[in-house]
This record gives C-alpha cells, structure tokens and sequence, in this order.
C-alpha cells in the first residue's frame, strides 16, 4: 500500500484504468497560473469525495508554484479522476529531474520557502518526477480509502 512518504519510481509501470474525468489546462502565460490550477481541480473534483478537495488543490497549487519559481513557468496542470483516486500533474520546461528532491525535508521555522514539496509527500498517496518531451512533470497520485477517505 502506498504511503504518505511513497514516492513512485520512473521505471514503475502499472495500470491506472481509464480516468471517469481528464482535464488540461495551457497554463503558459497566464497572470495567476496558481488561482487557476485550483480553479480547474474543484470543478474536476465535484465527482470526488469532498474530503479530498483541499489536499488536492493544495497540492496543485504547491506544484504550479515550484514550477513557475524555479523553471520559470508552469506549462499546464492535468487531472485525471478515476473511481479509485486522483491524479494531478504539472509540468515545466526544465529538464532537470535531479533537482527535484526525492525524500524533501520540512522547512526550518525561519525559513520563509521549502515547503512545497514537503506538503506533496504528506498530502498525496504517492509522487514522482520524470521526464517529459517539454521538460518534466511531476505527478501526484491520491488514493481512495474505504469509506470515500483518504
């Protein structure tokens, strides 16, 4: 069973089924490319049980804004829901998955940013980084439990 702290490897392969929803947003160039990713993830997630909700646009939101600080730009975010859980992904131009800390500590008290990906390995099911044909992605994977719960 995945856990908070699991982190998906790129070579893993597996089956995910076919989503029940799968939306795209071109994010490039948008003012608040943050405010609309949250945006797209609730109107996604109406069909999702409601305590997901805040971990998920959290988490987008976390994402949109790692890449726009340090890739510069967010390219889009993408979700796919599935009867079994949630999938976000968000992508930038910066190839470089070896920056993306695969086990990220929490922040000092003092220090003002290194969070984001903290929050990801809490909130989500499981995460990785991989390549990706414009640069990388990261994705982030939120598991159902019994009872609608994650």
């Amino acid at each position: 069973m995945l856990g908070p702290s699991t982190v998906l490897q790129e070579d893993q392969e597996c089956s995910l089924g076919r989503p029940l929803t799968h939306a795209v947003l071109d994010l490039r160039g948008l003012d608040a490319p943050q405010s609309a990713a949250r945006g797209i993830v609730r109107r996604v997630l109406t069909q999702a049980p409601a305590e997901f909700m805040d971990d998920v646009v959290l988490v987008a939101d976390e994402l949109v804004g790692n890449a726009v600080t340090h890739a510069g730009e967010a390219l889009d975010v993408s979700l796919d829901l599935f009867p079994w859980g949630t999938v976000v992904q968000v992508r930038d131009r910066d190839g470089d998955t070896a920056a993306v800390p695969r086990k990220p500590a929490p922040a000092g008290d003092e220090e003002l940013n290194g969070r984001g990906l903290f929050l990801v390995n809490e909130l989500a099911s499981a995460w990785r980084v991989q390549s990706d044909e414009a640069g990388k992605r990261v994705v982030a994977v939120f598991l159902y439990r019994a009872g609608g719960t994650h």
